[in-house]
Order: C-alpha cells, then sequence, then structure tokens
C-alpha cells in the first residue's frame, strides 16, 4: 500500500490592482517575493499584469491577469469587473491566506473573498481620514464591515495604530503593526544609474522632486503653490514623478501658467527605477494630506536627499525625529512650504544622514513572513 502524500506547500495569494509604480506594489511584491523563497506556492492577482514594477516579480511568483494583459479603464471600473474572475481563482486554487495588500483592493477583495477558506488578512496602507478628507458614516461602517470579515489585519504605520477604529484591534491582537522598511543597500545600488531627465545633473539649478500618483492625497497643489512663493526667492525647478491622467495633470499645468511657473514645473511619468532621480534632486517634498507609511519618504531618506514634508504623512514626523533628519511643514501653508524649500536649498539645510538604517526593509520582511506562517498554521488546506 502507498502511505499518505506528503502535503504541498502552503499557498498564499496576494491581490494588488496592478503592478505600476507604488509604495502598494513594492510592498506587495517584496511580500510575494520573500514568501516565494521561503518555500510558499504564491499566486498574485492583479486585473492587469504590465506595469513599470513586472520586472521585480521573482519567477517563482505566479502572475494572474483577471482582466487579461493592458487591460484599460479607470482602478474602480477595472476592479468592478474583476470581482467574477476574482472568485473564480478562489475556487480553483483554495489558497491557505488570502492577502490584499492595500486599501483600494480591500473591498474587492472582501466580496470575493465571502465563504472562502482560508485565513484573510488586509494590510491597512493609508490613514481612514485626515484633515482635509472627506469621512462619511457610510466609508466608516463599511471599513467596519470589512474589517470584521478579515482573520487579521497589519498596520503599516504606528499612526495607523492610534485611529479609533484600529487601536481596539491593536489591543485585541487581530491587528499588528509592520512598519514599512525601505532595502537601503539596493536603493543607493540602484540610485547610482544615470539619471535620463535634462533637469537633473551638474550645472542645473535646483531641483524640488515630488513623487506620487495625481490624486488629491497627495497635495500637489499645495506645493506649487509653495514653490512658486520660493521661485520668487531664486531659480529653481519642480519635477513631478508618478502616474497621472491629463484631467489630473491639467489643473497644475494651468496653475502653473498663471503662477508664471510655467517653464519650471515638468512631468514625468513611472519608472520603474526612481532613486537616480532621488538622488540627483536638490529637494524631495512629501506635502500628502495624509499617509500609511510613505515608501518614498524612506527611499529618499535612503539616498540622503533633504527632505520636506508635511506633518499629517502618516509617520513622517517619526520617520524624521521631529525634524532632526528633514523639515516638517503643514500641508495647507504654502508660505511655510516655500520658507522650508528655501531652508533645505540653502547651507542650512537639514540631511538625512544615516538614519534610513533605522528602518530595515529585511525586518519588516521577517514580520511578514512570521505572521504568514501563523496564519498557514492555523488554516492548512486539505
Amino acid at each position: 500500500m502507498t502511505g499518505p502524500s506528503e502535503p504541498g506547500p502552503l499557498k498564499l495569494q496576494i491581490y494588488v490592482g496592478d503592478l505600476g509604480a507604488t509604495g502598494v506594489v513594492r510592498n506587495a511584491l517584496g511580500i510575494a517575493n520573500a514568501a516565494a523563497e521561503r518555500g510558499w506556492a504564491v499566486r498574485l492577482l492583479t486585473s492587469r499584469d504590465d506595469g513599470a514594477l513586472r520586472g521585480e516579480v521573482d519567477a517563482r511568483v505566479e502572475v494572474i491577469a483577471l482582466l487579461g494583459t493592458g487591460s484599460g479603464q479607470q482602478r474602480k471600473h477595472r476592479q468592478r469587473r474583476a470581482l467574477l474572475p476574482y472568485r473564480r481563482q478562489l475556487g480553483r486554487w483554495r489558497p491557505d491566506v488570502l492577502f490584499s495588500a492595500g486599501n483600494h483592493g480591500h473591498l474587492l477583495s472582501t466580496l470575493a473573498w465571502h465563504g472562502a477558506p482560508g485565513c484573510k488578512v488586509l494590510r491597512i496602507s493609508n490613514a481612514l481620514e485626515s484633515k482635509g478628507r472627506t469621512s462619511g458614516p457610510l466609508r466608516r461602517w463599511k471599513f467596519q464591515a470589512m474589517v470584521a470579515r478579515a482573520d487579521r489585519l497589519v498596520l503599516v504605520s504606528h499612526a495607523l495604530a492610534r485611529d479609533p477604529l484600529l487601536a481596539p484591534l491593536v489591543a485585541s491582537g487581530k491587528a499588528v503593526v509592520i512598519p514599512n522598511g525601505v532595502d537601503v543597500e539596493r536603493v543607493r545600488r540602484e540610485a547610482a544609474a544615470e539619471c535620463p531627465h535634462p533637469w537633473l545633473g551638474a550645472g542645473q539649478a535646483p531641483v524640488v522632486l515630488a513623487v506620487g500618483r495625481h490624486v488629491a492625497q497627495k497635495n500637489f497643489a499645495l506645493l506649487l503653490e509653495g514653490f512658486a512663493i520660493a521661485r520668487q526667492q531664486r531659480a529653481m525647478r519642480l519635477l513631478f514623478l508618478g502616474e497621472g491622467i491629463r484631467e489630473a495633470i491639467a489643473p497644475l499645468q494651468t496653475r502653473a501658467t498663471a503662477l508664471g511657473v510655467e517653464h519650471d514645473v515638468g512631468f514625468v511619468p513611472p519608472v520603474s527605477n526612481p532613486f537616480p532621480f532621488m538622488r540627483e534632486a536638490s529637494l524631495f517634498a512629501l506635502p500628502s494630506l495624509w499617509e500609511g507609511s510613505s515608501n518614498v519618504l524612506l527611499e529618499a531618506l535612503a539616498c540622503g536627499t533633504p527632505i520636506v514634508a508635511s506633518r499629517t504623512a502618516g509617520d513622517a514626523e517619526l520617520i524624521l525625529d521631529r525634524g532632526r533628519f528633514g523639515l516638517l511643514a503643514y500641508p495647507a501653508d504654502p508660505a511655510e512650504w516655500a520658507d522650508a524649500i528655501l531652508r533645505q536649498l540653502s547651507t542650512e539645510r537639514v540631511l538625512p544622514a544615516d538614519r534610513a538604517d533605522r528602518f530595515s526593509r529585511q525586518a519588516a520582511l521577517a514580520s511578514y513572513l512570521a505572521l504568514l506562517d501563523e496564519c498557514g498554521r492555523l488554516n492548512p488546506h486539505p
């Protein structure tokens, strides 16, 4: 007689909306790749399998494009169409751990997971509400409903753990804080590549760099206003690096023209390696109204770039140690931003020193692997 077969590897399924160059995607890929290296069978579900970070997926990670390669439409429309394919994938593969990597995917994942076995994990990647952000009762009710259906939550910053809805979950053990980390050696190695932008290099005017999607959260309009005030004092340029449809960028271009700085403001689409931009920039700016924990802030630290960050950008105050390693400004005061920009472009600038070394990516990934192992042991597949 043949004895019982050995159980196969534990199965991890991660959902992320696309493979664009965002912090959520970078972290999702880091977790997927680390789990695959540990010996998990890993599937990465995404509505579309192209994007600037597609090449960073480990060959051992299977990528499933729920809507096919190059699927168009805005994210919310793609998610509506992805629900049935998402549920079909669950039925076929039956993962041990179901992981939603960022806030924008949680509603879709919660609906798709209904009735499915396995340990369900939501990674809370962004603040639930913040100054300048509308958060009505319906939104909070939806979040409570999603949390109730999850087995575990991961909060990416200690700032999130202070949220009135999340703090009791941390106290009960259902939620755990795993702060974002940065692979300092990799960032510095990739930052040594040639920077392709003509504004960045020897002999050019100082450049203020902002990185991120063109959405209200990033508060780029405020940064533009502060830049324009500072531009009256000295020559400089402002460069936005990140994803944005024409309708999102056009108001910034129009405002730049009205302020008389249109020739000093540039827009660059996402790139797989933004670190040469950070290395060459004179200043990195993070004006966000809210964040969970900003990956790009940690990456700019690793590049040694002087920083100005919003006080409301997640853990920015903690990361910059209340101003010791970069300046902080309020997200609704362009004059304060102008003063901070000018100081960081002067001989009195505040430098990051070795602060990035305090936020190890390896430590963060080790915490994720420990959580996944715990979830897998509690919910093994038959």
